[in-house]
């Protein structure tokens, strides 16, 4: 994982462990995602325990459970980065911009 700019005045020491919790969080927050969709496919979609394999309606359901939010979470990502690049190329602009009024 590439170091934040933020964290260029910290010691390599430092920099691992700041890393090293950020990665922690990402991995905590799959987990979440992971879980929230579990929890609200398996709500939405399982109605009864009657049998130990899930019927053809279940299975179904599941899928496209699963489906919209995989597609949903898709498109979240790709406008989260288109975001992300839009702020950074104002950031760069702004930086040019100031770099040319102060010599």
């Amino acid at each position: 994982m590439a170091s934040l700019p933020s964290l260029g005045n910290l010691t390599s020491t430092d920099q691992a462990i700041v890393n090293k919790e950020m990665q922690d969080m990402q991995v905590n927050e799959s987990l979440q995602t992971y879980n929230g969709l579990v929890e609200r496919c398996f709500n939405e979609c399982i109605q009864n325990f009657r049998a130990k394999k899930l019927d053809f309606q279940e299975t179904d359901c599941i899928k496209r459970c699963v489906g919209k939010y995989m597609t949903y979470s898709q498109r979240v990502g790709t406008r989260f980065a288109e975001k992300n690049q839009q702020v950074a190329q104002e950031q760069q602009q702004q930086a040019a911009a100031a770099a040319t009024t102060h010599p």
